[in-house]
């Protein structure tokens, strides 16, 4: 929800800033709203997925409470950690693009407007730690293998992108 919240401002400094622009212009910051609004959808979308995906892992642990150490029971669990961790982890990914596109909206907000952009930035920060401490809540949960140093992996790499982003 902070992550659409966040991605929503940088849309409304946008909208708001197109007024004052030429035709070309216009269309180049029209790009970066249809694409903020891309992702804001997708945020969306994770808002209502999250609560399904939690309900899917609770209930695969309680299968396998029921029927013990079943192969089947611990694949059930392998899978809903793995569709928590996606999840998470394309939120993450998501949030990252969104913060990219600020310094293109940048470009074109005059005056005080600018603010909300900064605010837009702290959300977006604050979305995208809590999307990486969930994913990574998962990993904790999973056997030591080839895909928990995968998923480590791939949460490494998020956190360096978005490490390098940098807005204010």
């Amino acid at each position: 929800m902070v992550a659409a919240l966040g991605i929503s401002l940088a849309i409304m400094v946008a909208k708001i800033s197109l007024k004052r622009l030429n035709k070309k212009q216009q269309k180049g910051l029209n790009k970066g709203i249809k694409l903020l609004e891309h992702l804001r959808r997708n945020a969306e979308q994770i808002i209502d997925l999250d609560p399904k995906v939690y309900k899917e892992v609770i209930a695969s642990y309680k299968r396998l409470k029921q029927l013990g150490k079943t192969e089947k029971a611990q694949a059930g669990v392998k899978s809903a950690l793995q569709n928590s961790f996606r999840l998470q982890a394309d939120l993450a990914l998501l949030i990252a693009m969104a913060k990219q596109l600020l310094p293109t909206v940048d470009a074109f907000a005059e005056g005080s407007i600018r603010n909300d952009l900064i605010v837009s930035s702290g959300l977006l920060d604050g979305a995208f730690k809590g999307a990486i401490a969930t994913a990574r809540v998962n990993v904790v949960y999973m056997k030591q293998g080839k895909q928990r140093r995968h998923c480590e992996q791939a949460l490494a790499k998020v956190e360096q992108k978005y490490g390098k982003l940098h807005f204010e």
